[in-house]
Protein backbone atom coordinates (compact mmCIF):
# COMPACT_ATOMS: atom_id res chain seq x y z
CA UNK A 1 0.00 0.00 0.00
CA UNK A 2 1.38 3.16 -0.93
CA UNK A 3 1.92 5.88 1.89
CA UNK A 4 -0.43 8.48 2.13
CA UNK A 5 1.49 10.97 4.53
CA UNK A 6 2.33 13.97 3.29
CA UNK A 7 0.20 13.69 -0.22
CA UNK A 8 -2.26 16.32 -1.39
CA UNK A 9 -5.65 15.44 -2.30
CA UNK A 10 -8.15 17.58 -3.79
CA UNK A 11 -12.15 16.47 -4.44
CA UNK A 12 -14.16 18.12 -7.02
CA UNK A 13 -18.16 17.83 -5.63
CA UNK A 14 -20.16 18.81 -8.27
CA UNK A 15 -23.74 16.94 -7.14
CA UNK A 16 -25.49 18.56 -5.12
CA UNK A 17 -28.93 17.86 -2.16
CA UNK A 18 -30.61 17.05 -5.69
CA UNK A 19 -29.03 13.88 -6.03
CA UNK A 20 -28.27 12.89 -2.43
CA UNK A 21 -27.21 9.29 -3.40
CA UNK A 22 -23.87 11.48 -4.81
CA UNK A 23 -23.13 13.68 -1.94
CA UNK A 24 -21.72 10.74 0.64
CA UNK A 25 -19.19 9.43 -1.22
CA UNK A 26 -16.73 12.24 -1.93
CA UNK A 27 -17.16 13.39 1.64
CA UNK A 28 -16.10 9.61 2.73
CA UNK A 29 -13.08 9.64 0.57
CA UNK A 30 -11.60 12.89 1.76
CA UNK A 31 -12.21 11.95 5.66
CA UNK A 32 -10.68 8.81 4.49
CA UNK A 33 -7.70 10.28 2.30
CA UNK A 34 -7.63 12.57 5.95
CA UNK A 35 -7.26 9.59 8.38
CA UNK A 36 -4.16 8.28 5.86
CA UNK A 37 -2.58 11.47 6.93
CA UNK A 38 -3.10 13.38 3.84
CA UNK A 39 -4.08 17.16 3.34
CA UNK A 40 -7.67 17.03 1.65
CA UNK A 41 -9.53 19.66 -0.11
CA UNK A 42 -12.73 19.74 -1.20
CA UNK A 43 -13.82 22.17 -3.92
CA UNK A 44 -17.54 22.12 -4.19
CA UNK A 45 -18.57 23.91 -7.46
CA UNK A 46 -22.50 23.60 -10.10
CA UNK A 47 -24.53 21.53 -8.08
CA UNK A 48 -22.51 20.29 -5.44
CA UNK A 49 -22.79 24.35 -3.36
CA UNK A 50 -26.04 23.92 -2.67
CA UNK A 51 -24.97 21.28 -0.19
CA UNK A 52 -23.68 24.13 2.05
CA UNK A 53 -26.73 26.29 2.20
CA UNK A 54 -27.77 26.52 5.95
CA UNK A 55 -30.46 23.80 6.75
CA UNK A 56 -29.79 21.50 2.99
CA UNK A 57 -27.39 19.12 4.53
CA UNK A 58 -29.67 18.30 7.72
CA UNK A 59 -32.92 16.89 5.19
CA UNK A 60 -30.15 14.84 3.00
CA UNK A 61 -29.99 11.11 4.32
CA UNK A 62 -28.58 8.28 2.37
CA UNK A 63 -29.76 5.24 4.64
CA UNK A 64 -33.23 6.03 6.43
CA UNK A 65 -32.41 3.61 8.84
CA UNK A 66 -29.69 5.94 10.03
CA UNK A 67 -29.39 8.82 11.91
CA UNK A 68 -26.14 9.85 9.77
CA UNK A 69 -27.37 13.02 7.51
CA UNK A 70 -24.79 14.76 5.23
CA UNK A 71 -24.14 17.72 7.67
CA UNK A 72 -23.09 14.95 9.88
CA UNK A 73 -20.54 14.13 6.94
CA UNK A 74 -19.77 17.66 6.63
CA UNK A 75 -19.16 18.13 10.35
CA UNK A 76 -17.30 15.13 10.65
CA UNK A 77 -14.98 15.80 7.87
CA UNK A 78 -13.87 19.37 9.32
CA UNK A 79 -13.14 17.52 12.46
CA UNK A 80 -10.68 15.55 10.35
CA UNK A 81 -9.25 18.91 9.08
CA UNK A 82 -10.43 18.47 5.38
CA UNK A 83 -11.13 21.90 4.21
CA UNK A 84 -13.99 22.74 2.22
CA UNK A 85 -13.93 25.66 0.00
CA UNK A 86 -16.71 26.90 -2.60
CA UNK A 87 -16.55 28.84 -5.89
CA UNK A 88 -17.91 32.56 -5.58
CA UNK A 89 -18.91 32.06 -9.20
CA UNK A 90 -20.73 29.28 -8.19
CA UNK A 91 -22.15 30.53 -5.07
CA UNK A 92 -23.60 33.29 -7.30
CA UNK A 93 -25.47 30.85 -9.88
CA UNK A 94 -27.36 29.76 -6.76
CA UNK A 95 -27.91 33.19 -5.68
CA UNK A 96 -26.22 32.25 -2.44
CA UNK A 97 -23.70 35.15 -0.05
CA UNK A 98 -21.66 33.66 2.47
CA UNK A 99 -24.37 34.29 4.61
CA UNK A 100 -26.36 31.48 3.61
CA UNK A 101 -23.29 29.26 3.70
CA UNK A 102 -22.98 26.81 6.93
CA UNK A 103 -19.85 27.64 9.11
CA UNK A 104 -16.47 26.53 7.83
CA UNK A 105 -16.70 26.82 4.42
CA UNK A 106 -14.51 29.23 2.63
CA UNK A 107 -14.78 30.94 -0.52
CA UNK A 108 -12.72 31.15 -3.42
CA UNK A 109 -13.07 32.60 -7.24
CA UNK A 110 -13.05 30.34 -9.68
CA UNK A 111 -9.16 30.62 -11.05
CA UNK A 112 -8.67 28.96 -7.99
CA UNK A 113 -9.59 25.52 -8.82
CA UNK A 114 -6.52 25.86 -11.87
CA UNK A 115 -4.13 26.55 -8.95
CA UNK A 116 -5.41 23.97 -6.79
CA UNK A 117 -5.06 21.19 -9.28
CA UNK A 118 -1.38 22.03 -10.81
CA UNK A 119 -0.35 22.61 -6.53
CA UNK A 120 -2.13 19.35 -5.38
CA UNK A 121 -0.84 15.53 -5.71
CA UNK A 122 -3.69 14.42 -6.99
CA UNK A 123 -7.12 15.33 -7.77
CA UNK A 124 -11.02 13.41 -7.80
CA UNK A 125 -13.61 14.40 -8.93
CA UNK A 126 -17.44 13.81 -8.63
Amino acid sequence: MIDGEGKKILVIQTHGVDTPRRTYSPIFYAMAAAAMEMEVMVWFTMEGTSQLRKGAAEKVQLDPTSNVTLKTMLEQAMDAEVELRVCQQSLDLHGMTEDDLIDGVEILGATSIIDLALEYDHVMYF
